[in-house]
């Protein structure tokens, strides 16, 4: 495998090791490292080779050797023995740059997406072919505030397969599932405002109200979904303005809401007067019949997020918003003022794809495969020995306890030239985890098992 550590020598790859986590403050300043033997039983070299690498990172002046105690931290390292190393802190920024630029060759179980050849790339450029058929047209001309109507009309029906009840003057299209509930915090949301997540919570959400300048406060999650009880004690003392909300496929941990618990939701959303924003990006990938906020609420306190970014292409990015009609109105402002129309080419080529058939079947298939593929990753997970919280049903995540710092994971799974996505992020305090988001089409192979093995390490220690 070519990767960074492979093509280094094996005293090098443990100077690089430990150098990232210095950089990354895993160890900081004055902090005692691992022992010559920790260290070559973690990275698998023998204790000349770790031994070796500290005595040149001593006479580098990044640690020091303290007599019968062992190696630490300096607690201030020189500049000119600074070695240019790639990011280490592990944060949302981290995150995004490691799936962006790794593009179509980015792998492993901290993906958010379906692999690109799960979705139909026939289906899609087919629809843009036709669509190029039929003439510029409106094409060169500016959309509307709310989107291409044809589209709203069909996603209105669609809504009612869910149990939704609205029509198209309460949707408001978007440019994907990220811009809507960014227009959505815009709308709603002042600098200082508070807003309740669910912890663990997707941290595109938790990044976007961290920009906002919003209060953020976490409910606790549990394998039974939110804690209903925690949420209306901490709605009375706060009085939120917002409440994020998954109802199917909770991301991080791929649960869904029972009835009951959808129900309890919205009556103390009512009871403190709060706006419930319902992610539903993932949809598709689940059973339609699966309890919905916005259908037992009938959008009066409730917004609905869509999207079909997962389920189609990643670049056809159409997301929408449905709500009460004065709020679309208010959502629609709010997206002309900060971003002018949404691109009709992509919603006239997404109202194609919905109105045929062929979306319907394709979808069919896609939660048929995930369902097989759900399967085997549960069972692996737990061959190898790690805990999943809960056990999800529907969608592609799960959220597995792997017994040690994820954030460290994170690490060695880069230097495998695997993707992983720790729990930190998806935390509102950003707390260090045992837990990582699992990506269940991730393919059992080597890497993986190297990346299993780096966690089963990392617990040792």
């Amino acid at each position: 495998m070519d990767t960074a550590a492979h093509r280094l020598s094996r005293v090098d790859a443990c100077i690089d090791w430990l150098r990232t986590r210095i950089d990354a403050r895993v160890f900081r300043a004055g902090a005692r490292v691992p022992s010559v033997r920790e260290l070559a039983r973690t990275l698998g070299v023998s204790p000349f080779t770790a031994a070796d690498a500290y005595e040149r990172m001593a006479a580098a002046g990044l640690i020091e050797a303290r007599r019968g105690s062992g190696y630490y931290v300096r607690d201030v390292a020189p500049a000119a023995v600074r070695v240019a190393a790639p990011s280490s802190h592990v944060d949302l920024k981290w995150l995004m740059q490691q799936m962006l630029d790794s593009g179509r060759a980015a792998r492993g179980p901290g993906l958010g997406v379906l692999p690109p050849a799960w979705l139909d790339g026939d289906a899609l450029g087919a629809t843009l072919r036709a669509i190029g058929r039929e003439g510029a047209g409106r094409l060169l001309e500016g959309g509307t505030a709310q989107g291409y109507a044809p589209l709203r009309d069909v996603l209105a029906r669609r809504l009612g397969t869910f149990g939704i009840a609205a029509h198209a003057d309460q949707i408001v299209l978007t440019t994907g599932i990220t811009h809507a509930i960014h227009l959505a915090l815009q709308t709603l949301v002042a600098p200082g405002d508070t807003v309740l997540v669910l912890d663990p919570s997707w941290f595109g959400a938790l990044g976007m109200l961290a920009l906002r300048g919003a209060r953020v406060i976490g409910v606790p999650y549990t394998p039974d979904g939110p804690d209903v009880a925690a949420l209306e004690a901490i709605a009375q003392e706060s009085r939120p303005r917002l409440l994020l909300v998954n109802s199917v496929v909770q991301n991080p941990t791929g649960l869904a809401l029972d009835a009951q618990t959808v129900a309890r939701i919205v009556d103390i959303a009512h009871k403190y007067d709060f706006y419930v924003l319902e992610d539903d990006v993932y949809a598709d990938l689940c059973d339609p019949a699966l309890p919905r906020l916005a259908a037992h609420d009938g959008l009066r306190r409730t917004i609905y997020a869509g999207g079909y970014s997962k389920t189609l292409a990643a670049n056809l990015r159409v997301g929408y918003l449905a709500c009460g009609e004065a709020l679309a109105q208010a959502i629609a402002d709010t997206k002309v003022l900060t971003g002018y129309t949404t691109p009709e080419v992509n919603e006239r080529a997404l109202h194609k794809l919905l109105a045929n058939g062929r979306y319907g079947r394709h979808v069919t298939a896609l939660r048929e495969r995930l369902d097989t593929h759900r399967r085997r990753a549960l069972k692996l997970i737990e061959r190898e020995g790690f805990a999943i919280y809960g056990r999800p049903r529907h969608g592609l995540f799960a959220w597995v306890d792997m017994a040690c710092d994820t954030n460290e994971l994170a690490l060695a799974g880069r230097d495998l030239g695997v993707l992983v996505a720790p729990g930190s992020l998806f935390s509102p305090a950003q707390r260090t985890s045992r837990y990582m988001r699992y990506n269940v089409t991730t393919t059992a192979d080597s890497a993986l098992r190297d990346l299993f093995d780096a966690a089963r390490r990392l617990a040792r220690v």
